[in-house]
């Protein structure tokens, strides 16, 4: 495997400071590897990948920590004739649709608000209703509805997008506004960046909590709240946003990352709140938090920054707030990824290396064991907040794998048999 090595990964940590610099190094070191690292073939797996798509249409789903596949074996998919190596576009419509086993189409709705990386925040609250975000075109504001595949139509509407829910109890709102504004990759493309003074009002805007059955609204969290736990004078004058809402199993608490930017540089940290009163609790703050999954309700998996600025997946308890390593056996020359887990094994990727190779990997939190299951190839037009990170995730019962990929020259969401 042609893997970057630490002083190659050391590097590119150092120019975080210089966005700009970062990307032109990256481009151009990245193109310079791949001559010398071509691989002959575009993918090997442990079995055929599956196509999840309409004719030849594109397909892709949403972010890792959501599975497009309800219990009775249907799948949500987005699905566009749109080219989806340039950015979405607020005018071009994509359509949300729920497929069978045979790739027959039961339920097909138009939606005006996604992302390449999120989709449009699609997933199932049971094995009849799913949840997505929309646009209202008159309201002008970002929204989401509920559908129910019983009763064939539309049951809900809410005046808040959704972040992540806790099947029909409630759920968690953000402002895609200001992510469009500060991380275009996840917001929405109907309505135009904030303004200064928008970004800096950090007491009006953060996170809301939405009651599924009445429709009440609580604003929960705001910025200025977090920003007060555990202030440092480099968060004065910086753009700060939310990102990565995860609600806990049993629905009492939930994580998301607190990002602020200055002068070039990034900083993510980790909080923890109580899903009844908000009460807050910092779990990470060295620096990078990248992805996160809950193993229990007590225990989260992430790769992030810990102790001794070691940048690697960790088990964070978010009670003592510890953080343990991984039994090491091999997966730290992957690098960051996306895990989703399931019992004692998650599933995870890697980032294209030097063949532009993206490798999915099963991994035993508890001892150790990695399981190669394949590795996909990702083309240099699929570029910044076009590029298709495969995202996996496991199905109900972890005998399938589902994660969207590029390796023909087109995005599209595949499953593949464990």
């Amino acid at each position: 495997m042609s893997s970057y090595t630490n002083i190659e990964r050391s590097i590119a940590r150092a120019l975080t400071r210089y966005p700009f610099l970062k990307m032109i190094a990256k481009s151009v070191f990245s193109r310079m590897v791949f001559l010398k690292n071509k691989k002959s073939y575009r993918f090997k797996s442990i079995s055929q990948p599956q196509a999840i798509s309409i004719g030849d249409n594109s397909s892709f789903f949403g972010y890792y920590d959501k599975s497009p596949e309800n219990i009775e074996g249907l799948v949500l998919a987005c699905v566009t004739e749109l080219n989806t190596s340039t950015l979405p576009c607020g005018n071009n419509a994509v359509n949300l649709v729920v497929l069978n086993s045979s790739n027959e189409i039961l339920v097909k709705l138009e939606i005006n608000s996604y992302n390449w990386q999120q989709g449009c925040r699609a997933h199932w609250l049971d094995s009849d209703r799913f949840i997505y975000n929309d646009f209202d075109e008159l309201d002008q504001r970002y929204i989401c509805r509920v559908f129910s595949l019983k009763e064939a139509k539309e049951v809900k509407k809410f005046r808040f997008p959704v972040q992540d829910s806790f099947i029909d109890s409630y759920f968690i709102s953000l402002n895609y506004q200001r992510l469009l504004t500060l991380r275009p990759d996840y917001g929405y493309r109907n309505l135009p960046n904030l303004k200064n003074a928008q970004l800096n009002d950090l007491e009006n805007d953060g996170l809301w909590k939405v009651n599924y059955e009445t429709g009440d609204v609580e604003f929960f969290i705001s910025l200025i709240d977090v920003c007060n736990i555990g202030y440092t004078d480099d968060m004065h004058g910086a753009q700060h946003k939310f990102n990565h809402v995860m609600i806990s199993p049993n629905g009492d608490k939930f994580i998301f990352m607190h990002r602020y930017l200055k002068d070039g540089m990034r900083v993510d940290r980790l909080l923890l709140a109580d899903a009844l009163n908000g009460e807050l609790k910092l779990l990470s703050d060295y620096g990078m938090v990248s992805h996160c999954f809950w193993i229990d309700n007590r225990t989260v998996l992430g790769y992030m920054r810990g102790p001794s600025s070691i940048d690697a997946y960790w088990l964070l308890d978010i009670d003592s707030g510890k953080f343990s390593p991984l039994p090491s056996n091999g997966l730290e020359r992957f690098g960051d990824g996306h895990p989703h887990v399931m019992g004692d094994w998650f599933i995870t990727d890697s980032y294209p290396d030097k063949s532009r190779m993206q490798h999915l990997i099963l991994c035993n939190w508890k001892t150790g064991e990695i399981k190669k299951i394949g590795e996909f190839f990702h083309g240099f037009e699929f570029s910044g907040e076009c590029r298709c990170d495969l995202h996996p995730r496991l199905s109900n019962d972890g005998k399938t794998a589902y994660f969207d990929s590029v390796f023909t020259g087109r995005r599209n969401l595949y499953r593949i048999e464990l």
